[in-house]
């Protein structure tokens, strides 16, 4: 079959963690338009391939669920932790195949997103009454739940971008609350709104809040002493002091 001529994009915004000795489910999130609008693929096959590029999963079917190919598997206790990862999905979509390659991480823990929009409403109600349009009943109905997978996907290349092994992760402290600021800060942003008004000071609101829970994220690794977190900042690289001598 020939590729497909439509542009569609893969709606993951992030590497793909994978957990060790644990049954789960991956999918394949699949955007397109205006409205960015999940499109569901007729059938499709997945491949899984370890750093060697052997291949853990080969070429089995994908089921289709929710718009979106998924595949559940168990990497086995005896699989090597790590990066080098790859996930390689081919869908046949109503035009045409659509196939793209994403970096996965094999890891012994992954954080899950413990979110939902009624966490945003306990936080600030009036977002129930504004969801943007194009995603409400009369859009893709998938209320707030595009910023909420945004913050998460946010969370986990945080995670990666820390300068640590993600595949080492013992536990995150203060992750749902940085997940939840987080969201109500990106659906917030989501609102128009003009200086002074009410969304206006929102935004101020959620600004602070969110700088009070990165704060108090912290990591553990299972290579480091149980009483030992480390701050879970992004890392940060400085110029030598001084002018350059040549």
């Amino acid at each position: 079959m020939a590729l497909s001529s439509t542009q569609y994009a893969p709606a993951r915004q992030a590497p793909l963690l994978l957990s060790r000795a644990v049954e789960q489910t991956i999918q394949a999130p699949v955007r397109y338009g205006s409205t960015g609008a999940l499109q569901a693929p007729v059938s499709g096959t997945v491949t899984v391939r370890r750093p060697d590029l052997t291949a853990l999963v080969s070429g089995a079917a994908v089921t289709v669920s929710s718009s979106a190919a998924q595949y559940t598997l168990t990497p086995a206790a005896s699989e090597a932790l790590g990066a080098g990862w790859t996930v390689e999905w081919s869908l046949t979509m109503a035009d045409g195949l659509f196939q793209w390659r994403e970096e996965a991480f094999l890891c012994e823990w992954v954080p899950p997103n413990a979110i939902s929009a009624a966490d945003l409403y306990r936080v600030k109600p009036e977002l129930r009454y504004r969801i943007p349009e194009a995603q409400g009943p009369s859009g893709t109905d998938e209320g707030w739940q595009p910023q909420i997978d945004a913050a998460y996907f946010e969370l986990i290349q945080r995670l990666i971008d820390h300068g640590r092994r993600p595949w080492l992760i013992r536990s995150v402290a203060g992750y749902r609350l940085w997940l939840l600021c987080r969201a109500v800060q990106i659906a917030i942003e989501a609102i128009p709104s003009v200086v002074g008004d009410d969304w206006d000071s929102a935004k101020k609101t959620a600004h602070f809040a969110m700088i009070r829970a990165a704060a108090d994220l912290q990591i553990q690794y299972s290579e480091d002493d149980p009483n030992v977190r480390t701050g879970g900042s992004g890392v940060f690289r400085m110029a030598s002091p001084g002018r350059p001598v040549w």
